[in-house]
């Protein structure tokens, strides 16, 4: 028994390919989103997962802006290599053709794929000529496949929980951010800024260090050479609200905040790490003098530096140290006018570095020169207003005063493009007291009772501060009156002018002059008082100025008187020299005997003090005879044997065997050439010694008996010639009495 089958036709078999296309192509499609969705889920997570590791990173870390930069870059470019890569995956899949996509429909539906390819293949062969296929079996086999495909719900093999996964995490990542954004706005916000638009705004901090002593553009300036300070504080000393924002200053640039810092901490330590110009780099911990105040020293330095400060939660960027030279005085320049100058009577001090000493009044210009331009330049004394200064030129400062008082100045200078103030310069300026001129006055050779014929020298001796003008010497001679006539006493006053030498026209600051004064041409009575008075007038510009010295008196006295005064100091003299002698002759036991070193030692200094007793003596016997002579004491012959008999031979004596017999005990007691000395020479020379020394003394006892026989004549003539005088007045009295008139 047969059954007849009704066989698809051509255009039934195609439109059952269009149907299946068509499905297929559905289910490409949503093979197409599925993976789009899950690559906008791996870009979703993957981005927000690197936003927020790197916004950890910047937290914890608190990146600069380049290394921000840098991590950016590297997480970019690994996010756009692993979305590339898995992206190119996605594309690869979704872009199967229709037989690869029933092939993996296969995989999940066994038997699916060969009857998707039967209906898109068979029909196909019905179309090649010459084919040997027979058309009613491609025509069934295509019918039963489509039949089949049609009764098989293939297309719920689709995974649905996975897309609503991917869904759900793709939801996930876009709340992530914006949950972040809704509880942390300024976080959110602060990152953003950091990592999209390159903002060095900072993260909130506890602490926030500020260096003192900043210059506009962020250098600390010190002095070449020399110690410099920091000082790091961290109370927010320089804290100021601009434009809505808080600036937080002594950082270089200013750190721009939103708020105000609160719950401020102070940190533990502040290290400071400097890297001189050489490379060294040296790492440091500040010292922390007060809560929130730390000081650091920079030692002394020729070369510039930079330095980074960490402490806390807070670091700043390097700083530079900028070592420059401080401010000078290259030049003082100082002109005065003195009192008593014309207008054009300033002159130049050559040397202001000096001490300067004006007299009073005077009028004095200074101007000071730095080494480079000055922000200004200060003037202090140590009491009062200091005279104010005016600007010249960038450099140049002058000022001018009239001096009332010593004073000293002290010149501060501060740089125009440093800021840098200079070391102080002092400068002196003394006031002169012109004294009046110191003179003195000296009588040489006489003492202070001189005879009535006596010549006295004056020595006089003047000086003073600008100049002497003149020099004069005051004379005065008191005369008593006689009793039975005039009691009073008369009084003679004479002024001798002193020449002055002057050199160069310059008046002299200082002269000495020798004066002689003849009492011969005008003797003066015994009991005559001489005053002598020196004066000096001085060139002051305020007046002439006179100095006086100091009185001088002498008194005239009766030759006799004065030369028994002489006498007796002449006997006096003989005295010591009679000590003298016994001293030197002591030593002769010891030297007759055998004398150690130490023996000869101690004679030696015998010797010396021996010696230098003579030498005395002998000038004040010469000053006794000099003072003899200006007096006209005592006669030539007294003169002669004074000087010949006793002032020579004492000055021989130590000039030659003194002096050789003391170099002998040198010799003897180890202190010189032991080889040209023996006991023979020294025994001699002391024997020569003495023998003279006792000449000596036999010419004083000769001096003074001379001395005595002449002084016994001149009294018995003085007596002879007083009783002549009572005769005659005895005589004329008797005769006055004869021829008296009687009433």
């Amino acid at each position: 028994m047969s059954t007849a089958m009704e066989l698809p036709t051509i255009e039934s078999l195609r439109e059952e390919q269009r149907a299946l296309r068509a499905d297929l192509a559905r289910i490409r499609r949503r093979l197409t989103g599925q993976l789009a969705l899950e690559l906008a889920v791996d870009a979703a997570l993957t981005v927000v997962a690197t936003a927020a590791v790197l916004i950890l990173l910047d937290w914890w870390l608190r990146l600069d802006r380049p290394a921000r930069f840098v991590l950016l870059a590297i997480a970019a470019t690994g996010l756009v290599a692993f979305l590339g890569v898995r992206a190119y995956r996605r594309w690869r899949s979704a872009g199967l053709d229709e037989l690869a996509l029933a092939m993996t429909l296969d995989q999940f539906r066994p038997g699916t794929g060969q009857m998707i390819a039967d209906v898109l293949q068979l029909p196909m062969l019905l179309d090649q000529p010459g084919s040997t296929v027979s058309p009613a079996m491609v025509r069934l086999a295509v019918r039963r496949a489509s039949e089949a495909l049609a009764a098989s719900d293939w297309r719920r093999l689709w995974n649905r929980r996975r897309t609503v996964a991917h869904a759900s995490a793709l939801v996930l990542a876009l709340i992530v951010p914006a949950a972040f954004a809704a509880m942390a706005p300024e976080a959110a916000r602060l990152s953003i800024e950091r990592w999209l638009r390159g903002s060095n705004e900072r993260w909130p901090q506890q602490t926030y260090l500020s260096v003192m002593g900043l210059d506009a553009r962020g250098r600390i300036i010190a002095p070449r050479g020399e110690r410099a300070v920091l000082e790091v504080r961290s109370d927010l000393p320089m804290l100021t609200e601009q434009g809505g924002r808080w600036l937080v200053g002594g950082r270089g640039k200013p750190l721009a905040l939103r708020h105000r810092p609160e719950h401020l901490v102070n940190p533990q330590s502040v290290t400071i790490r400097e890297k001189t110009e050489t490379g060294e780099i040296h790492v440091s911990v500040m010292v922390e003098t007060e809560p929130g105040h730390f000081r650091f020293e920079f030692p002394p330095s020729a070369s510039n530096s930079t330095f980074e400060l960490t402490g806390g939660d807070d670091w700043l960027d390097p700083l530079v140290l900028d070592r420059l030279d401080r401010p000078a005085l290259a030049a003082t320049q100082v002109r005065v006018r003195e009192p008593g100058a014309n207008n054009q009577g300033f002159r130049s001090i050559d040397d202001p570095r000096q001490h300067l000493v004006f007299l009073p009044d005077t009028q004095i210009e200074m101007t000071l020169i730095g080494t480079e331009p000055l922000a200004e330049a200060r003037l202090k004394i140590q009491s009062g207003n200091a005279p104010p200064l005016r600007r010249v030129d960038d450099k140049t400062f002058a000022t001018a005063w009239t001096l009332r008082e010593a004073t000293t100045l002290e010149v501060g200078l501060t740089s125009k493009r440093s800021g840098l103030e200079s070391k102080p310069a002092f400068l002196s300026i003394g006031l002169m007291r012109d004294r009046d001129p110191r003179v003195t006055l000296r009588a040489v050779g006489v003492g202070v009772h001189v005879t009535p014929v006596a010549t006295i020298p004056l020595s006089i001796a003047a000086t003073d501060d600008i100049g002497l003008a003149a020099l004069r010497l005051q004379f005065d001679r008191t005369t008593a009156g006689e009793k039975d006539r005039s009691p009073q006493t008369k009084t003679k006053h004479e002024t001798v002018k002193i020449p002055l030498a002057s050199e160069s026209g310059r008046p002299p600051l200082d002269h000495q002059a020798r004066h002689e004064l003849s009492l011969m041409t005008d003797p003066a009575t015994p009991g005559t008082l001489l005053r002598f008075l020196a004066e000096a007038d001085d060139q002051c510009a305020r007046g002439p100025q006179t100095g006086r010295s100091t009185p001088l008196q002498l008194q005239v006295v009766a030759p006799e008187e004065l030369f028994y005064e002489i006498l007796l100091r002449q006997r006096s003299e003989r005295t010591k020299f009679i000590a003298a002698l016994e001293s030197i002759e002591k030593q002769g036991p010891l030297l007759d005997g055998k004398p150690r070193p130490e023996d000869h030692a101690r004679i030696t200094r015998v010797v010396q003090a021996t010696a230098r007793h003579l030498d005395q003596i002998g000038n004040r016997i010469a000053d006794a005879l000099q003072e003899m002579k200006l007096n006209q004491v005592g006669s030539p012959k007294s003169h002669r044997l004074l000087q010949q008999g006793i002032i020579d031979p004492i000055r021989a004596l130590n000039a030659g065997p003194m002096i050789e017999l003391r170099s002998t005990l040198q010799a003897l007691s180890g202190a010189g050439n032991r080889a040209i000395a023996s006991e023979e020479t020294v025994r001699k020379l002391h024997g020569q010694v003495v023998a003279k020394m006792k000449e000596i003394l036999d010419q004083m006892s000769q001096w003074e008996s001379f001395v005595d026989v002449v002084n016994q004549v001149a009294e018995v003539i003085r007596m002879q010639n007083q009783i002549l005088k009572a005769t005659e007045k005895a005589r004329e009295t008797r005769t006055q009495e004869v021829f008296e008139d009687r009433p």
